[in-house]
């Protein structure tokens, strides 16, 4: 689907103006309320994990997580520009997918980074390159959430 078409796409007619609903009054409900349970669990989760995991640890395939990371990172931006190319309003899932990888890549990078040098430089990267990019993949998503309505 194309973004002209589905901006044309709507519930009640083109005479409406309405989008078209994809899921139904239940469907929502109850996602909501999983998505409501999901974070109460969490949130508390996160406190007790704070509390009980050591400050450090060893970890194998160390390489490989980040190499996986930023290899997820690179796929998210070429079929971003793949469905661009294409007018595919499929790019707003691959440019959050994108944006929410860069914000991980950042988090965990500044975490997880040696105190002195690596840090800073973990830092740095962090607020002119992968923080400006994600922002970036957002304000691509919601614009072309904006011209699909």
């Amino acid at each position: 689907m194309t973004v002209t078409d589905a901006a044309s796409r709507t519930a009640g007619g083109p005479a409406t103006g309405r989008p078209a609903t994809l899921a139904s009054p239940a469907l929502l409900r109850r996602a909501r309320l999983a998505a409501l349970a999901v974070g109460g669990f969490l949130l508390p989760w996160c406190v007790l994990l704070s509390a009980i995991l050591p400050a450090t640890a060893r970890a194998q395939n160390w390489s490989l997580a980040w190499a996986g990371l930023d290899g997820a990172e690179a796929l998210a931006a070429l079929a971003t520009a793949v469905l661009l190319a294409r007018a595919d309003t499929r790019a707003i899932l691959t440019a959050v997918a994108g944006g929410t990888l860069l914000l991980a890549d950042a988090w965990f990078d500044v975490c997880t980074s040696a105190p002195g040098l690596d840090h800073a430089l973990a830092a740095a990267e962090a607020v002119f390159a992968e923080l400006p990019l994600a922002g970036a993949a957002f304000w691509l998503a919601v614009t072309l959430t904006r011209s699909t309505r």
